[in-house]
């Protein structure tokens, strides 16, 4: 479990627009979650992506000449 110092420390602040705050308030609403939530499930979902890119980029072979 972490400590609450350490939360503090990985707390971070986002400035948005009026049109971004818009969009995240959009999202937040379909998928049922505030804020926070849907920026650490987009993120997951972005990192999840780039893990199996890179997966499939090791195992392609390379064409013949």
């Amino acid at each position: 479990m972490i400590d609450t110092a350490v939360m503090r420390e990985r707390l971070f602040t986002m400035r948005m627009s009026e049109e971004e705050h818009a969009r995240l308030d959009e999202v937040s609403k379909h998928y049922g979650l505030n804020a926070a939530g849907t920026i650490r499930m987009l993120v997951k979902r972005e990192h999840d992506g780039l893990s199996d890119a890179r997966a499939t980029k090791t195992t392609k072979k390379k064409p013949k000449r």
